[in-house]
């Protein structure tokens, strides 16, 4: 066995640095291509720097935004299953489930959503975009209960 001497830790270490640079470069272009309504570009550079990626932090941070550019897309399978790559990680994490909650609201799943938008809204209770879709999705699962309800008494 070779030792890992200075030189062979320099390598790693330079690799390392190559690393980090080519995710913090891809993901600056993801957000710029967002940013300008570029979701196919944004998504491909999140998808690269997921890929490359060692970082576990930096992973969720793409993940998250990748759902972001999926919602975009009306890719919502896609992005249900990166926000909850990120929820399962931190469950706190405030962004993925809000967007997890806007997913599955759109998936039907909507008892699934509220739950989700339910737990931002504890976490951030000030947070008027939360209360807002607290109050939206509420809504729908109420029409959902009563549409069923009525459905049902039709076969009594």
């Amino acid at each position: 066995m070779r030792d890992a001497g200075p030189a062979s830790v320099a390598r790693a270490t330079r690799v390392k640095m190559a690393e980090k640079t080519s995710v913090a470069v891809l993901r600056e272009d993801g957000n710029k291509h967002f940013k300008f309504g570029d979701y196919e570009s944004a998504l491909s550079c999140y998808t690269q720097a997921i890929e490359l990626s060692r970082d576990i932090s930096e992973s969720m941070i793409l993940h998250r935004n990748r759902a972001a550019c999926y919602l975009k897309l009306d890719e919502y399978e896609k992005a249900e299953a990166d926000a909850a790559k990120v929820i399962e990680v931190n469950g706190k994490d405030v962004k993925a489930l809000f967007r997890r909650s806007q997913a599955l609201q759109e998936l039907g799943r909507l008892d699934q959503a509220f739950a989700d938008i339910q737990r931002c809204a504890v976490l951030e209770p000030k947070n008027k975009v939360f209360q807002e879709s607290l109050r939206q999705i509420a809504t729908k699962v109420q029409e959902k209960v009563r549409l069923q309800s009525s459905t049902d008494e039709g076969f009594h």
